[in-house]
């Protein structure tokens, strides 16, 4: 009896410390759609969008676009605040040379910070690096 005792106290016990580990839940936390609207730039890199789904566990958003580590990828991370104020990091590999800053190479790995603010169902944010691309987020 003591042992069974001792088996479900510890049973317990580490229930509780895994439960600790669990990041809090945060009001952003859920799915959301991205969309990174990039308009031409005066060097005449072409406009584009790409389309993606984040998820945020914990006020820690992370999405990806593409296949990471392959050209015409990005990765987004970064904490949303309790305010909905956030500072992002958009990082990945240029895709074809016609749509990148001054026509950059394809496969060329950029890194873009993202400042950013979210609401209960929707955010938006930008980077500039010679062209200011928009991003816009809805939950899901």
């Amino acid at each position: 009896m003591p042992r069974l005792f001792a088996l479900g106290l510890s049973l317990v016990l580490c229930s509780a410390s895994a439960m600790a580990q669990m990041p809090a839940g945060s009001p952003f936390d859920g799915r959301w759609l991205v969309v990174l609207a990039c308009p031409p730039s005066t060097d005449g890199a072409l406009p584009f969008t790409w389309r993606f789904y984040a998820d945020v566990r914990g006020g820690v958003l992370h999405g990806e676009y593409g296949t990471v580590g392959q050209p015409a990828s990005m990765s987004l991370d970064g904490r949303i605040q309790p305010d909905g104020l956030a500072q992002l990091v958009a990082q990945g590999l240029t895709g074809v040379s016609a749509y990148n800053v001054n026509q950059a190479a394809r496969g060329i790995p950029f890194r873009n910070d993202v400042p950013a603010r979210f609401d209960t169902n929707r955010g938006a944010g930008n980077w500039v690096y010679r062209r200011t691309c928009e991003f816009s987020f809805t939950r899901q």
